[in-house]
């Protein structure tokens, strides 16, 4: 999905984010939105498609294009610059076909039609857009469903830590940097963090059926890995602490009032 933000960065003082992360987590709060930006944008691609809708298609395409080109320069998001200033200047291109025909819509006939509707043709060609206009949505959606589908958003989230135990015995554990209470976050792109004792922990994880795997570099007060088997109903982690040192996690999943993003996607 377009502007997901990662649990951590939400945790983040507003004084202290950027000007990309303001814009992200703004457009990222409406799960309902991100829809309509999606659908809106599949309208214009049909739209284009056809000769008698492609006019209306290139004037949405236009005022899209420069609302996200003026976003992206302002919340400074330059990564995608290059590809919107392509979808700009391709869109006014194509309008420029049809300056006359504005011009006389527009000024000369005050924006009443005073011109029959051209015949419509037929044929193979003419049946063309209609192939794309099927294949696209399929295809897309057929795409989105399988990245989708390498995510487990009923375990990315946002965490509370009650308790970490490391060999049988309680690590004493603190607020870190993020939140009110130690925290563990999962992300969707894998990354694992950890803020307890007045730090943040940045590493990686894994999982393949109900083992999960982290890693930390730096390491955690020596923890470089821990490997457990993951309960998804009680949030715990049960397992070993540097492939040897017996280690287990309990875990509280934050609610939706705490955190929404952990209902966001699910």
């Amino acid at each position: 999905m377009q502007f997901r933000i990662l649990h951590y960065e939400s945790f983040l003082p507003l004084a202290e984010i950027s000007k990309y992360q303001h814009m992200w987590s703004f457009f990222g709060r409406s799960y309902n939105y991100n829809i309509f930006i999606g659908l809106a944008e599949l309208l214009i691609g049909i739209l284009i498609v056809f000769k008698r809708t492609r006019l209306i298609a290139l004037l949405i395409s236009i005022g899209v294009c420069l609302n996200i080109l003026i976003l992206n320069i302002e919340f400074e998001i330059y990564f995608a610059l290059s590809h919107i200033i392509l979808d700009f200047v391709l869109s006014f291109l194509l309008l420029l076909e049809y300056r006359k025909d504005l011009y006389q819509f527009f000024i000369l006939n005050s924006g009443k039609i005073k011109r029959s509707l051209l015949p419509q043709k037929k044929g193979f060609l003419h049946k063309l857009p209609f192939v794309y206009v099927l294949i696209l949505p399929i295809g897309y959606g057929i795409f989105s469903y399988n990245l989708k589908s390498t995510v487990d958003d009923t375990v990315t989230g946002s965490y509370r830590i009650e308790e970490f135990k490391i060999d049988d015995k309680n690590l004493e554990i603190t607020k870190g940097k993020l939140g009110s209470s130690p925290m563990l976050f999962l992300e969707h792109t894998h990354q694992a963090v950890i803020s307890m004792n007045d730090s943040i922990y940045y590493g990686r994880y894994s999982i393949y059926k109900r083992e999960i795997r982290m890693y930390f570099d730096p390491p955690i007060n020596k923890i470089n890995s821990i490997t457990g088997r993951l309960d998804k109903e009680n949030f715990t982690i049960n397992g070993v602490m540097n492939d040897s040192i017996p280690a287990m996690i309990d875990l509280e999943r934050l609610t939706e009032k705490e955190d929404y993003l952990n209902n966001l996607y699910n």
